[in-house]
């Protein structure tokens, strides 16, 4: 006869989880990369020069991801685990994080009012979006891979 005591309790996955927290950050980035790449996309198909623009978003995204967003979000994950499961899912940024992630929405917003180019607005959405895309890989490796597959 077995007892509870008998069998090892297993943690259900639940939106309170580090994997639920890891997953909400990387679809908040890839959320906001798609809303970005798809304005900054859209002010450049007119552009003659359109697929050489988003060419060099690209690339330039790709370095802010490798250089600026990857380190912020080892940082972000690393706070997930710090945290471990129990922790309130929407906890998953700290109130600092939040508070940049809203800035970055009103910059993007008052960069629309000013009386720069759409095709140059175009060129700076793709690159952002790319960064949060391209870094947002590290939200989705934690969360498939688990901790150890820290590089």
């Amino acid at each position: 006869m077995t007892t509870d005591t008998d069998t090892p309790a297993v943690a259900p996955v639940t939106a309170r989880g580090e994997r639920a927290q890891l997953a909400f950050a990387g679809l908040l980035w890839a959320t906001g990369a798609a809303i970005l790449g798809v304005r900054g996309i859209g002010w450049l198909l007119p552009v003659d020069l359109a697929i050489a623009l988003i060419a060099g978003g690209v690339v330039l995204g790709v370095l802010k991801a490798r250089f600026v967003l990857d380190p912020v979000a080892r940082k972000a994950a690393a706070r997930i685990r710090e945290r471990g499961p129990s922790a309130p899912v929407l906890g998953f940024f700290s109130v600092r994080s939040w508070a940049v992630v809203l800035s970055m929405v009103a910059l993007g917003h008052l960069l629309r009012l000013t009386a720069l180019s759409r095709p140059v607005l175009g060129v700076v959405y793709v690159a952002v979006a790319t960064a949060l895309v391209v870094a947002s890989r590290v939200f989705w490796r934690f969360h498939t891979r688990g901790w150890s597959s820290e590089p």
